[in-house]
């Protein structure tokens, strides 16, 4: 799903600020044992704002206090009432309004250095520190000294201690140790640079889909490790969750956890835990099992998919209450956006009792992962049909016996009414992906080949709920077989089926018979054989033999489980494929099966004759709009397909919406692609390829997160599809999914392990995860694989040495390849390694080189991202009419993105000469037209420039969240990923313009990248600000 006119990216101008750094810096005086406490800071000194790295949130032991924050029964106390500080007659002393926080700068144990306060609560604070002797950041969290003395509070503090060290997972929070300094008890544990599910839904209200099912599917892993080692947690809450910078999610605070054999800190008849995501089993008091932990992850997977809790009440006792007498609403039933499979899967969570829950995460783990397309199972385990039995088991069977007559009768027409509405509004048929074979020819005729078979796709894809398998794409898979076929005849059919995931085949067989002729096909199951429907139909002539080709469809849509009456399917295929000549149709079929075997210029021939032969063929239009697409003529492509709809009396509804598409992808007119094929999937949600082309659709409008889920829903139909596979693996890495895709891209190469593509994502995803070893290990893997392939990793390998600051590595590396690309006459690939090679020159300072990189590149490709990227080096190195130039022509074309790089190379020249005003306008009309990664990136720049610190921060935090699109800005196998490492350069500039007193964070991440660079002129400049 590749388009070579699209995104953008580069880092080029970087204008220096005032430096307004104020060092925070201050001596310190010895003070209780242990505790070095610093001189107190003047107002002029003092650090404000706030920390989004809180850690967790603590419960103050089990009193009667009024509750601050979410309501416990482990009440919050004011903090100010119930916090300690170290005072210089070493006693600790409480109930002070101010001062009793540990200070920044205080040491304990003579080797944590406290920073900041980041949480605080009645039984203590947690601060982030500094551990003086391994030289890293860490948490600490701090008990009220007064509390230490309280037998349990102390023994629920060292549990947290033994119980999160039974569990070794990278989903949950790593304890380090536990201390004691004087009279303060502190636990180190790892500190997470992100925030907390709690305040990611106070600032945004819900996640997207994916995004929500990603962070579920992380914490249950999590949660899942615990319970295998017989661990609750108990406490599971949005605030007890954190995700960090790179996406990982962790789950922390065992501090109420308990061994499921052990007696834990509550027996039975107890109650500890926060009430607004209690389980009704701990709301009651009763025993405790893995499952009280599911409700919860449901609980909050709910939260985070609509923005509300299910069991919201006037008080939080009324809504405690209500989960222990009432259900969850599903999901679906309050937001139709949501797809019914996981509506289904937090239903299942949410369920009343116990046993109908998942019983433990692992179970929750193998749905979500099936969801998220990363298992190969082909369906999850909580079923729309489980979730209406036990609605039926709860009504009230039970109290026939005490309530007589009328109960009986009242429970039989409550069971009456909920069956009979299922059956009115009955659900729709699962998806059936089927694959028609090759008919059988008999006759001698080679005009039959190839040519009854896609008018037989049209007539079964009349029901709404089958999708035909692409032919094409199981030829592929039939020559992948340990004996490779290059027929569908009914073996071969069945194995691809099977591979593929595919329900069920479709064969026939085609035989003379006097001067007519007969011809017969079966459903057969792809598995078990058996046949499941058979049909054949009698024909006097050719001609007379279309129009009884979808006669034959009738019985095996009905056996495959269409109700469609007959008449209604036979007037709903009227003209499908209708054309006066059998010749035509042979044409069309020939020019499909060219088109699948990569010869483009051969297809289009083929359409093209077929339209000649037949004026009115609508389909031989659009086979001749997607050869000419895929030929690079995106014009005509267009005007083919305006064609193609001249004749919208001649096509089915489905193929209506498939054409109007494909129309609005090469017119390059996302949105109404987008609102097409979303009608389409409404009508039809078993169209596989119009979850492809959603998806695709969401891809050039920069929504990567929903392209990712359309992708998935596509690779539900068909799990083993290795294009739907590599689809789904590529929009995560984009949506900055990176372990989705990694295991996306590693599914793809377990079943075909010299897949180019799905090496080059694997590669992308190495990088998402900061593993650049193992993503240069990747790319020499991929070098080694064709010369394709050669191309592929030689790019990335360039890339990545820029990224890492090794710029006259990546200049050879670049030069070199592109050279290979000239004498194997692919010049877009050499395009793009002299662009790459014109940004490594810039990087180090060579521009009268990269200028003369970015002329050749030109001379290479006219392409939109050529004419962009070799204008932005021109501006670079002062030759601003040459980027005018291109701006000009770019402006002149009629693509929006066109249009948009147009704009951002005009604020580029603005930004040059220093009007940051007219930059910050010309890149907000670029956004308007193309919301990109490269527009945030010079909007970001643009604000810096005007000294606007906090719009500049927007910017930049999103080009750090939307890092996904960085690994590839304009979708075209060319990776970028050394455009993100001066993000974190500009963003610690801006950062220190705002004066927060976490700027050198900034500083430091550019140094992991690039600190080792001997080449990067920022080098020293980022090390001595990362110093503060």
């Amino acid at each position: 799903m590749k388009d070579p006119n699209h995104r953008n990216s580069e880092h080029e101008v970087l204008t220096p600020i005032p430096d307004t750094h104020v060092p925070s810096g201050r001596p310190t005086e010895q003070t209780a044992a242990g505790v070095q406490t610093p001189v107190p800071a003047t107002a002029k000194d003092s650090g404000g704002g706030s920390e989004a790295q809180t850690v967790l949130e603590i419960a103050a032991p089990p009193w009667p206090k009024t509750p601050a924050g979410p309501a416990t029964l482990d009440y919050l106390v004011s903090p100010a009432a119930l916090t300690a500080t170290v005072s210089n007659d070493h006693e600790p002393r409480s109930g002070l309004p101010n001062g009793m926080l540990l200070q920044p700068g205080t040491v304990l144990a003579n080797r944590y250095e406290i920073i900041k306060v980041l949480g605080e609560g009645g039984m203590g604070a947690v601060y982030k520190a500094r551990d003086m002797e391994l030289e890293r950041e860490i948490a600490l969290k701090v008990i009220r000294p007064e509390l230490a003395n309280n037998p349990e509070i102390l023994h629920r503090f060292k549990q947290e201690l033994i119980l999160a060290r039974q569990v070794t997972d990278r989903n949950v929070i790593r304890i380090f140790d536990l201390g004691e300094a004087g009279k303060i008890k502190f636990i180190t544990m790892e500190y997470v640079d992100g925030e907390s599910l709690h305040q990611i839904l106070r600032q945004r209200g819900k996640l997207e889909v994916a995004e929500a099912v990603d962070v579920m599917e992380q914490v249950a892993s999590g949660l899942a490790v615990a319970h295998r080692e017989g661990i609750i947690h108990r406490d599971l809450k949005p605030g007890n969750i954190m995700r960090d910078r790179n996406g990982r999610v962790v789950v922390m605070d065992f501090g109420l956890a308990r061994t499921l054999s052990g007696d834990g800190l509550t027996q039975t008849g107890a109650m500890l835990g926060t009430i607004e995501y209690m389980s009704p089993e701990q709301a009651q008091s009763t025993e405790l099992k893995a499952s009280s932990d599911i409700f919860t992850t449901g609980l909050i997977l709910y939260e985070l998919l609509s923005g509300k809790t299910p069991f919201h009440a006037e008080s939080v006792i009324a809504s405690l209450l209500k989960r222990t007498r009432e259900r969850a609403i599903p999901l679906s039933e309050i937001d139709k956006s949501i797809p019914g499979v996981l509506s289904n899967i937090v239903s299942k969570c949410l369920e009343k009792d116990p046993s109908r829950r998942y019983q433990t995460a692992e179970e929750l783990l193998a749905d979500l992962r099936v969801w998220q397309g990363k298992s190969g199972a082909a369906k999850v385990s909580a079923s729309s049909a489980a979730f209406w039995m036990n609605r039926i088991r709860e009504l009230p069977w039970t109290r026939v016996a005490g309530t007589g007559l009328l109960i009986v009768l009242t429970a039989a027409g409550v069971a009456w009414y909920v069956i009979a509405r299922q059956r009115a509004a009955k659900a729709p048929h699962n998806p059936i992906t089927v694959l028609v074979g090759d008919f059988q020819n008999n006759t001698g005729d080679t005009l039959f080949e190839n040519t009854l078979e896609p008018m037989f796709n049209v007539a079964l894809e009349g029901a709404r709920f089958i999708s035909a398998y692409n032919r094409g794409s199981a030829r592929e898979a039939a020559a992948g077989l340990p004996k490779p076929s290059q027929t569908l005849d009914e073996q071969t059919a069945r194995l691809v089926a099977v591979k593929q995931g595919i329900s069920a085949i479709v064969t026939g067989t085609l035989n003379k018979e006097g001067s007519g002729y007969a011809l017969s096909v079966q459903a057969i199951d792809a598995v078990t054989g058996k046949t499941l429907a058979r049909a054949n139909v009698n024909a006097a002539s050719k001609d007379d033999l279309l129009l009884q080709v979808p006669k034959l469809a009738v019985p095996i849509r009905k056996a495959l489980g269409d109700e469609t009456p007959k008449s209604a399917q036979l007037q709903q295929e009227e003209g499908t494929l209708s054309t006066s000549s059998l010749e035509a149709l042979h044409q069309y079929g020939q020019g499909m099966e060219l088109q699948f075997q990569g010869k483009p210029d051969a297809a289009l021939q083929a359409f093209s004759k077929a339209a000649q032969l037949d004026p009115n063929f609508a389909r031989a239009y659009s086979g001749m709009a997607a050869a000419s697409g895929n030929l690079g003529k995106l014009q005509d492509a267009e005007n083919y397909a305006k064609q193609a709809m001249q004749h919208v009396d001649r096509m089915t509804e489905r193929e209506r919406y498939r054409i109007r598409g494909m129309y609005y992808v090469w017119s390059q007119n996302w949105q109404k692609c987008v609102e097409e094929y979303s009608t389409l999937l409404g009508q039809y949600p078993a169209d596989n390829i119009g979850h492809a082309n959603l998806a695709g659709c969401y891809a050039r409008l920069l929504d990567m997160p929903k392209a990712m889920e359309a992708a998935r829903e596509g690779l539900q139909i068909t799990p083993n599809d290795l294009t739907a596979r590599m689809n789904f693996a590529l929009y995560a890495c984009y949506a900055s999914y990176f372990e989705s895709c990694e295991q996306g891209a590693k599914n793809v190469l377990q079943i075909n392990s010299s897949d180019e593509e799905a090496f080059l994502i694997l590669a992308y995803s190495q990088l998402g995860q900061n593993r650049l070893a193992e993503a240069a290990e990747t790319y020499q893997r991929l070098e080694e694989l064709s010369a394709d392939g050669a191309s592929l990793g030689m790019a990335g390998l360039g890339d990545l040495s820029i990224y890492q600051g090794k710029f006259s590595e990546a200049e050879q590396i670049l030069e070199k390849g592109a050279a290979q690309d000239l004498a194997g006459k692919n010049a877009g690939a050499a395009a793009s390694k002299l662009l790459m090679l014109g940004y490594a020159e810039l990087s180090s300072g060579k521009n009268a080189a990269a200028a003369v990189a970015a002329d050749r590149a030109v001379a290479s490709s006219q392409s939109a991202k050529v004419r962009f990227v070799a204008a932005r080096t021109y501006i670079a190195t002062g030759q601003i009419a040459k980027a005018q130039k291109l701006a000009d022509g770019l402006g002149g074309d009629i693509q929006a993105s066109h249009q948009a790089y147009a704009k951002l190379i005009l604020g580029e020249i603005a930004l040059q000469q220093k009007n940051a005003n007219q930059a910050i306008q010309a890149f907000t009309e670029a956004k308007n037209l193309s919301d990109t990664w490269i527009g945030r990136f010079d909007l970001g720049q643009a604000y810096l420039q005007a000294g606007a610190f906090t719009e500049a921060d927007s910017d930049f935090d999103r080009c750090i969240k939307r890092r996904g699109e960085a690994l590839e800005l304009f979708m075209d196998d060319a990776p970028t990923y050394s455009y993100l490492p001066p993000v974190y350069y500009l963003q610690g500039r801006e950062r220190e313009g705002l004066k927060s007193p976490d700027f050198a964070d900034s500083y430091r991440a550019y140094l992991r990248i690039r600190g080792q660079s001997t080449e990067d002129p920022l080098v020293s400049e980022v090390k001595s600000k990362a110093a503060h």
